[in-house]
């Protein structure tokens, strides 16, 4: 079973990963961009009356998207630290961990236009 350590050590992953998240809504513009959207997206779940699978797809797909800015965040500061200058080599690799973000972005969107616009037609 478990041992008394390993549920404190366990408690403090959450304490850091809290922290990281803290960071994240108040220094990366970027996650703050995301989660506003998410926001609006909630909101107009509960008012269009979006199905159970609807919200799944949805929830699915903030989660991606937020999941993957945090890990592009991270991986910026990562190159940061490691190259402070301009390095052909780190921006190839911030590239593409942006470029993940915006995979992810895509489809949300698309996922969006899907749920929504059949919501919208309604209203017309």
């Amino acid at each position: 079973m478990f041992q008394l350590k390993t549920i404190k050590e366990r408690l403090k992953s959450f304490v850091y990963a809290f922290r990281g998240l803290s960071y994240l809504v108040s220094k990366e513009d970027s996650f703050k961009f995301q989660l506003l959207f998410s926001a609006v997206f909630i909101f107009a779940g509960f008012y269009f009356e979006i199905s159970t699978s609807e919200w799944f797809a949805q929830l699915g797909m903030m989660a991606l998207v937020l999941s993957a800015e945090s890990l592009n965040s991270a991986i910026e500061q990562l190159a940061d630290y490691i190259q402070p200058k301009h390095d052909k080599a780190i921006g190839k690799i911030k590239d593409i961990s942006a470029g993940a973000v915006l995979v992810s972005g895509i489809f949300a969107f698309v996922i969006g236009l899907i749920i929504y616009i059949p919501h919208i037609l309604a209203l017309i």
